[in-house]
């Protein structure tokens, strides 16, 4: 089986407007043939230790694109960022670049960032986003949210929304993120890359936590897509809008492949 190789085009303007608001006011986009309205993406996020650059990055590229980002949060908290991807001696050596810090003071102090959605409401569902991301991170706690049974349940309803064959949803994970997409799909043929061994050593050895076990070997070997040993890489699913990157340095073509995607499904 051939693996999809993602590839960097030039949006649909009628779809994905360009940005051009310097207030970063989202600009109405919209399916081709129907009224032009904004697209609405969730980030999810752990109460703390979130991945600055997993978050950031992402947020900055789908705000320019037209979209509303929103957050959630298991308990409606605000999220607080791994401190250690930000300041002092390990920052270094696995930290956020000084321009993902900008972005990040901008970000966390948007009323969207400060008052997130608390997905423990039982009233809560994806199914309002267009996209939703579920990022990764070296922190305790993301492991906790990736894991968690409400995460899980509100991911199985919204995955069947993104099938390729019928869905107009998009859905994308970075690193631990893929672990919560198998826990919540286990009888669905969908595939996912996550952090591979050798990258995860290698933060290990620059000061990141060692956790419980590798990430990769928390999804199923059938499920599991390691790609090649390249500096950027995504993997896009054949039979879902759905994309996955291994690690903070495939975030950029991670976001562009969304762009895709979300393309690909509103047609």
């Amino acid at each position: 089986m051939s693996m999809p190789i993602v590839r960097e085009v030039n949006s649909d303007g009628s779809m994905l407007q360009p940005f051009s608001n310097p207030l970063w006011v989202p600009t109405p986009v919209g399916r081709s043939g129907r009224k032009h309205r904004t697209l609405k993406m969730c980030i999810v996020l752990p109460d703390t230790g979130y991945d600055v650059t997993q978050v950031c990055d992402p947020w900055q590229f789908f705000v320019k694109e037209g979209f509303m980002v929103n957050f959630a949060t298991l308990t409606g908290i605000v999220a607080q960022a791994d401190q250690r991807l930000l300041s002092g001696v390990k920052s270094w050596f696995i930290g956020a670049t000084y321009k993902t810090k900008d972005i990040y003071e901008r970000m966390s102090t948007t009323k969207e960032f400060l008052s997130p959605s608390n997905m423990s409401d039982m009233s809560f569902t994806f199914e309002n986003f267009d996209l939703v991301y579920v990022p990764g991170g070296q922190d305790p706690a993301v492991l906790e949210l990736v894991e968690s049974p409400r995460l899980s349940s509100l991911l199985a309803d919204y995955i069947p929304l993104c099938a390729r064959v019928s869905g107009t949803r998009v859905l994308a994970t970075m690193a631990q993120g893929a672990i919560a997409v198998q826990r919540a799909a286990p009888n669905l043929e969908i595939k996912s890359t996550t952090t591979p061994l050798y990258m995860e050593r290698a933060s290990y050895l620059f000061g990141a936590s060692n956790p419980p076990a590798y990430t990769y070997t928390y999804i199923p070997e059938s499920k599991y897509v390691p790609g090649p040993k390249t500096a950027h890489w995504v993997y896009s699913d054949e039979k879902f809008f759905y994309a996955s990157g291994r690690y903070s340095g495939d975030v950029e073509l991670l976001c562009k492949a969304l762009r895709n995607l979300v393309a690909s499904a509103l047609h």
